[in-house]
C-alpha cells in the first residue's frame, strides 16, 4: 500500500521503550494511526489495519483505532498518551486526536486493564504449573472411562468424561506445542526464576496502570516505576510473594474503581463527532 506512509497522522514508539522498561536487546515496536484514501472512507475498499511483521510495526485506521479506544483497550490508550519524546510522526490530524484523549477515558479501564493483566497472569502461571508439575503422559481415553465401541474405536459412557478427556488431551498437546516453541531467551528466564518474569512485568505494570487512570484522570505511559519494573523482570520476587502482590493489587483496583470520578462509559457521541471532523476534513482538504 504505497498510500500508508502518507495517509499516517501519528506513530510513536511502542511497548518497552514507551514504558521505559527496554533493555538493550528489547525489540523496537511502533504503532500508528492513519487516515486511509477516500475509496476505503466512501466506496466499497475496506481498511482496519497494516502489519509489518518484520519491523513489529502496526499501523490501525482512524476508524479502528477510534472504535478500540472507545472500548478503552489499554493499548490504544497507550498511543494516545505516549511520552512526547517517543512520538516519531505527528501531523494536525494526530494532534488533534491527541488532544481530545480524555474524551476516552471511563471506569471501563478498570475491566480491560485488569482483563489484559489476568491475560499475562493466567500465561504465567499455566508456564508455571509446567515447569513445576508437567504432565507426564498424554491421556488415554480408557483413564477417562471410554469403552471399546463394537464398530472400532471408544466410546464414553457420558459427555462429561468425554469433555475431561478432551480438556486433558488439549492440555497436553498445549504443552508440548509450548516445549516445542519456547522462546530460548524466555525459556531461560524461567528455569532460573522459576516463572516468566516477562509476564510478572506486564501483568503488574497493566494493575497499576488501571489504579493510576482511577484515581488520576491520566495515562502514565513511560512508567515512574521503570526502574522497579525492571527489577520485576530481574526476578525481585519469589513466586509467593509475586501472587500476594496481585491479590493486593486487585483489592486497590477495586477500591479505586468504586471511588474513580471518571464516567461510566466515554462520551460516545462527542468520539463519533470527533471521527466524523477528522475524516471530513481529511476529505475537504484532499488528505484523503
Amino acid at each position: 500500500m504505497e498510500w500508508l506512509e502518507r495517509a499516517t497522522i501519528l506513530k510513536v514508539l511502542w511497548g518497552s521503550h514507551a514504558f521505559g522498561t527496554a533493555n538493550p536487546d528489547s525489540d523496537v515496536d511502533i504503532r500508528g494511526v492513519c487516515i486511509p484514501p477516500r475509496s476505503y472512507l466512501l466506496g466499497l475498499s475496506t481498511f482496519e489495519q497494516a502489519e509489518d511483521a518484520a519491523n513489529d510495526t502496526v499501523i490501525y485506521s482512524l476508524a479502528k483505532f477510534v472504535a478500540l479506544a472507545l472500548a478503552n483497550n489499554p493499548n490504544m490508550l497507550d498511543l494516545l498518551w505516549t511520552n512526547e519524546q517517543h512520538i516519531l510522526y505527528i501531523d494536525e490530524y494526530g494532534a488533534a486526536l491527541r488532544a481530545h484523549r480524555e474524551l476516552f477515558l471511563s471506569r471501563q479501564v478498570a475491566h480491560t486493564y485488569a482483563g489484559y493483566a489476568e491475560n499475562q497472569l493466567q500465561r504465567m502461571e499455566t508456564h508455571y504449573r509446567w515447569l513445576h508439575q508437567p504432565p507426564t503422559h498424554q491421556p488415554m481415553p480408557e483413564e477417562f472411562g471410554a469403552l471399546p465401541h463394537p464398530n472400532g474405536g471408544m466410546r464414553f459412557p457420558n459427555t462429561h468424561q468425554e469433555r475431561a478427556y478432551r480438556s486433558a488431551n488439549k492440555h497436553w498437546q498445549n504443552y508440548q506445542h509450548w516445549r516445542a516453541h519456547r522462546n530460548p531467551e524466555r525459556a531461560a528466564t524461567e528455569e532460573r526464576y522459576g516463572y516468566d518474569t516477562k509476564h510478572a512485568l506486564h501483568l503488574l505494570r497493566l494493575y497499576r496502570m488501571g489504579i493510576e487512570i482511577l484515581q488520576e484522570g491520566t495515562v502514565r505511559v513511560y512508567r515512574p516505576d521503570a526502574a522497579w519494573l525492571r527489577q520485576v523482570k530481574e526476578g525481585l520476587y519469589t513466586y509467593p510473594h509475586l501472587m500476594a502482590l496481585v491479590a493486593e493489587l486487585k483489592e486497590e483496583l477495586t477500591a479505586a474503581e468504586a471511588n474513580t470520578a471518571l464516567p461510566e462509559a466515554p462520551d460516545r457521541q462527542q468520539i463519533d463527532d470527533l471521527l466524523i471532523s477528522l475524516h471530513w476534513r481529511a476529505l475537504q482538504t484532499g488528505r484523503a
